[in-house]
């Protein structure tokens, strides 16, 4: 992430970190693609995924 995120950033980046926990896809993601935390939402899910992998 960002070295300064807003506290809508930081929301949007844990609930991807919270889908990937919940078992949901990457489908899941709840912004439109061309949203500002589409990305974020994007990089929690992936973050933690990479981190419960190993």
């Amino acid at each position: 992430m960002q070295a300064y995120q807003t506290k809508a950033q930081v929301f949007a980046f844990e609930r991807g970190v919270e889908a990937f926990r919940e078992g949901k896809s990457l489908d899941d993601n709840p912004y439109p693609p061309k949203a500002d935390y589409h990305g974020l939402w994007d990089e929690g899910y992936r973050k933690e995924r990479q981190a419960q992998q190993g």
